[in-house]
């Protein structure tokens, strides 16, 4: 099977899988033709407990909180043991960290911020179209406090039945902590579908586990997560000697508990105990007028420039509309999929990036014509066309989405959002000006 070929079947099913993830429900009903066609896909899961990967997606699309509205928590930072002149930097730090709870990638659309209010220090977390807050209450309001302790001299081991050891009867206190650790991760033993936490230690912190473990072979060591022991395992010699250097903790979790458990390690502990006292709903800041607009807007940018392409370049152009249209139920099925939560910002990102996308084509077609004027045949002339093009587009885009990483990196949360999806935009505008519309002109335009 030729090249070609074959990047034209492959063209063919990205976009019937595009089509699946951005319209998931379809019900046809044309009676007096007879045609009843209804599909309804409800999720995406993959399972790949062997690497460590449980992904579920409803495949509904992610609106930020000025499109959609949300929920708002209050959270008062107790800030009474701090020394005045730290009390700016405490708030600062349990905002940072709560941020990186709630809005890990920063992709969320999650705001966070403090406030004084009277005498009181504030910690204001605006969560973008949550419904159910009992699991967004949990994650930000708890220390996710670790700590490794070992048994007391006078338990008698041999009495004990149950497999879970007592809070009791391990000593109160050793110098291993969740501050030690450097990464927490989820992971699957091989054949088993309970998801495990492993955990990473810093270097200091694996010279401390070394030492208790050596001090306490045969013994058990308490894993103890907020003051509750999730997991007693025996020191054997193989930790006793250093072989396993990262341990795992296995527990009755659900893969839900075992990723929010793994967030709160891996952001730490809050500097300064924080305590939810109030609790919002919040309205659309510019609603679904907003949304109908930002689409109406992006449905008419696109035509016109199908209308431009086809205008302009004749067939040429019907073969870059083809991969135009591509780009886009690509890019829609990329943001549900991640997923992305669409702000207007975001939305303006994703607009801005079809004219990114069409200029590749734009470039590559007029570099064909001036070889066809020399005379060359098809062949040559798209060779060439692409060869010459191409350095223009690689600069153009790369400067593009240097531009979205610096906005990225330094930007607010809506900035963070049109950042994101005009990069995301950029690279699929790349790939569909240079891989699906060379396929399709070597098919179409060449023979």
């Amino acid at each position: 099977m030729r090249r070609t070929t074959k990047f034209l079947i492959f063209i063919i099913f990205l976009y019937i899988i595009s089509i699946i993830v951005d319209i998931p429900k379809v019900n046809i009903n044309l009676k007096p033709i007879g045609i009843n066609f209804n599909r309804t896909i409800d999720h995406i899961s993959i399972n790949l407990n062997t690497i460590g990967i449980n992904y579920i997606n409803k495949l509904n699309p992610s609106l930020g909180l000025d499109l959609s509205g949300g929920s708002e928590l209050v959270l008062l930072a107790n800030t009474s043991k701090i020394p005045a002149s730290q009390v700016t930097n405490a708030l600062d730090a349990a905002r940072n960290i709560i941020n990186q709870r709630v809005n890990l990638y920063g992709v969320a659309n999650a705001q966070v911020y403090t406030e004084k209010y009277g005498n009181q220090n504030r910690i204001v977390v605006d969560l973008a179209g949550v419904k159910n807050l009992n699991e967004a209450k949990k994650l930000v309001g708890q220390t996710a406090k670790l700590e490794f302790l070992t048994i007391k001299p006078n338990i008698n081991l041999s009495s004990i039945v149950s497999s879970t050891i007592p809070l009791n009867d391990f000593n109160p206190k050793t110098n291993l902590t969740g501050a030690d650790l450097a990464s927490a991760s989820v992971t699957y033993p091989q054949g088993s579908t309970t998801p495990n936490i492993q955990l990473n230690f810093k270097p200091e912190g694996l010279t401390k586990f070394s030492n208790i473990a050596k001090a306490n072979v045969g013994k058990p060591i308490g894993i103890v997560l907020d003051n509750k022991v999730v997991e007693n395992p025996v020191i054997n010699s193989n930790l006793a000697n250093g072989v396993t250097s990262s341990p795992v903790i296995t527990g009755n979790f659900t893969l839900n508990q075992a990723q929010t458990l793994v967030d709160q390690l891996d952001a730490g502990a809050l500097p300064i105990p924080v305590k939810l006292i109030e609790e919002n709903t919040i309205g659309a800041t510019l609603g679904s007028q907003s949304i109908n607009a930002s689409l109406i807007a992006g449905i008419i940018g696109i035509i016109i420039i199908l209308i431009f392409m086809i205008w302009n370049y004749r067939t040429l152009g019907i073969i870059a509309d083809i991969a135009l249209i591509l780009y886009a139920l690509i890019t829609f099925a990329l943001f549900k999929i991640i997923p992305i939560t669409l702000t207007l910002e975001g939305i303006a990102g994703f607009i801005l990036s079809i004219g990114m996308a069409v200029d590749a084509n734009i470039l590559i077609f007029e570099r064909m014509k001036e070889e066809n004027i020399e005379g060359r045949s098809r062949k040559s002339v798209l060779s060439l066309g692409f060869a010459r093009a191409w350095n223009s587009i690689r600069d153009s885009n790369i400067s593009t989405l240097i531009t979205t990483f610096v906005l990225y990196m330094l930007g607010s949360s809506q900035i963070r959002g049109f950042a994101i999806t005009l990069a995301l935009g950029v690279l699929v505008s790349l790939f569909t000006a240079v891989t699906v519309t060379r396929t399709l002109l070597e098919i179409f335009y060449v023979k």
